[in-house]
């Protein structure tokens, strides 16, 4: 097992308003939405272009396509089984929102939040789509996106600390035999997520804040894990086999339950692994 105990000193909370890397350059999203107009959910329509909007309850329209919303606020509005796609949301805030399911398609979240302070709790993404899909500057602490797929997606500079992407994946299977991946995550603070038997095959993980993740079991196959922050890491049975890890930090991880079958490291790392494992380097 190669996982190291978490430093009793730290805790989730004490990542969530820090930042991914040494790139990252916005703190918490902090959302300041004034002058509210109610919106019912059923009288929104395809095409619309909303601002400063509290939509709140069920209701949503079937097709939710080319839609544009500007500082509107979503409380606990589902919106499983619909269709999204060609749509964009900037300075938007969802509580208690469920995107379970949901088919996401070209849509883009500019500085949005999808994590309630008060209670503490992330928007549920269980099983989501999210093809060709792009979070900048959104915090997305606590949000449970387990068994999603994130093909072709983008998750630049983001708050994901606690996130749950177990089972998830960055992959299309085109045919019987064909599989396509890519989906980039950079410079994010992913401190404490799960990403427990996801397949991560390829992804950019760039810049990374990884601190205390479990990655067990899943496949980052040429990942590029670039200046991550890896230490205090649980990684039993993780793949990293051809993933570039050079400038990571990688302080106590035991690459003896690891397939690091042509990983890419500098010699200042490849000294520090041998001596994690009792390999003395002179």
């Amino acid at each position: 097992m190669a996982a190291l105990a978490l430093n009793e000193e730290k805790s989730p909370k004490s990542y969530l308003a820090q930042p991914g890397s040494k790139r990252f350059k916005a703190g918490r999203i902090q959302m300041e939405i004034e002058k509210h107009q109610p919106r019912k959910p059923d009288t929104i329509s395809a095409g619309e272009s909303l601002t400063t909007q509290i939509i709140t309850g069920d209701g949503l329209p079937e097709d939710l396509s080319d839609l544009v919303f500007k500082q509107c606020q979503f409380e606990q509005v589902s919106f499983t089984g619909r269709a999204l796609q060609d749509s964009e949301f900037e300075q938007c805030v969802f509580k208690h929102c469920n995107f379970a399911s949901v088919q996401f398609r070209h849509v883009k979240f500019r500085k949005c939040e999808f994590y309630d302070k008060s209670t503490e709790q992330g928007c549920n993404f269980t099983f989501a789509v999210l093809q060709d899909c792009e979070f900048d500057h959104c915090d997305l602490t606590l949000c449970d996106f387990s068994r999603s797929q994130i093909y072709l997606s983008k998750l630049h500079e983001c708050q994901l600390t606690g996130a749950n992407f177990q089972g998830a994946g960055a992959t299309k299977i085109i045919g019987n035999s064909v599989e396509l991946s890519e989906a980039t995550i950079t410079d994010c603070n992913l401190a404490y997520a799960n990403l427990a038997g996801s397949n991560m095959m390829e992804v950019d993980f760039s810049g990374c804040r990884m601190s205390h993740a479990t990655l067990d079991g899943a496949n980052l196959t040429g990942a590029i894990l670039v200046d991550c922050e890896l230490h205090n890491i649980e990684a039993d049975r993780v793949t990293l086999n051809h993933a570039d890890l050079r400038g990571a930090m990688l302080s106590g991880l035991d690459v003896r339950n690891i397939d690091m079958t042509g990983v890419k490291i500098n010699l200042e790392q490849a000294a520090a692994l041998l001596e994690e494992i009792g390999v003395e380097v002179t």
